[in-house]
């Protein structure tokens, strides 16, 4: 068996290579990771692309080895890369919970509790429940980060988010859902529109009709094809004629009358009330309800803050 030589210590050549990795580079090659761009890391981050290129570019540097593949528009993990990428996720969600932690005990360090939704919880369910939440823990940061329902799993199974709130369940075994609250799916058309004059409508009516729906990935949308389902019918034999992105711009669309829209009748009371736009009722078809679920990943622990949210959420919802 052959000896160390006399003085040597094992780990000095590991402080040869101790690395000065700052928080702010490890955040952006994870958002890069994630959404497999540099400029879209860029928006999130509100950086400049140079600045996140930059980032990266210190972290290959400093780690002596090449993180991304950079193949036309798209960049993808090297082996290396998604090594890296395991134990940087690692480290935000320990930071994120330490800060969080510690903050039980002094309130000059201050926690922060990040959530995210989907549209409809996002902007007509939660900015209201965080404004009264924070009445009682002002010291506390609350951020929200909106998304369609399978950006929002993704941000929750990667440590991004704490708590989400999304229209539609995804079946995961690390998720744990628990139903918060309802919201109705409605057929909404702008005033004056033909069907309006009918005195039933039917399924079939609707089928002829121009329509805007949501893009794939939307709670809005998978809760709709569910209930058409239930009819013989799929979104994919109505006649589409634009998809959205966003619950706002599926509202201007109808308005300008582009087409027909299922959306969430939230969304729209003001502008039911105000009569800029009109809901159709259809003949033999039950009310398309959706439950908005409260996600989190399970076995893990949530923070102080998170654990306060969560039940201050619970007391509101009696």
């Amino acid at each position: 068996m052959q000896l160390l030589p006399k003085g040597f210590n094992i780990l000095s050549k590991v402080k040869e290579r101790d690395l000065p990795i700052d928080f702010r580079h490890i955040e952006t090659f994870v958002r890069v990771a994630s959404l497999k761009s540099f400029s879209k890391a860029a928006e999130d981050l509100f950086l400049t692309q140079p600045t996140v290129s930059g980032h990266i570019l210190t972290l290959e540097k400093l780690l002596s080895i090449r993180l991304f593949d950079r193949t036309g528009r798209e960049v993808r993990l090297t082996k290396a890369g998604e090594t890296f990428n395991r134990f940087a996720l690692k480290i935000l969600t320990s930071r994120k919970e330490l800060i969080n932690s510690l903050s039980e005990f002094s309130q000059g360090i201050r926690g922060e509790l990040s959530l995210g939704a989907s549209t409809i919880p996002g902007e007509y369910i939660l900015p209201k429940l965080m404004g009264e939440f924070k009445k009682d823990y002002p010291h506390f940061t609350l951020s929200l980060k909106i998304g369609d329902t399978r950006e929002i799993i993704r941000h929750i199974l990667e440590g991004f988010v704490e708590l989400g709130f999304t229209g539609a369940k995804m079946n995961h075994p690390s998720l744990q859902h628990e139903k918060y609250t309802e919201d109705e799916i409605i057929v909404v058309c702008p005033p004056g529109h033909p069907l309006l004059r009918k005195k039933r409508v039917e399924l079939r009516d609707l089928m002829s009709q121009p329509w805007i729906i949501r893009e794939e990935g939307s709670g809005t949308q998978m809760v709709v094809e569910k209930a058409l389902r239930k009819h013989g019918k799929s979104l994919q034999q109505f006649h589409i004629v634009m998809e959205m992105g966003n619950t706002s711009s599926l509202k201007e669309g109808v308005k300008a009358g582009l087409g027909l829209a299922f959306i969430s009748k939230r969304a729209v009371e003001d502008e039911l009330q105000r009569g800029l736009l009109e809901g159709i009722c259809v003949e033999g078809m039950d009310s398309i309800l959706r439950p908005i679920y409260i996600v989190t990943y399970r076995g893990r622990t949530l923070s102080p803050i998170g654990t306060a949210f969560l039940r201050f959420l619970r007391k509101e919802k009696r």
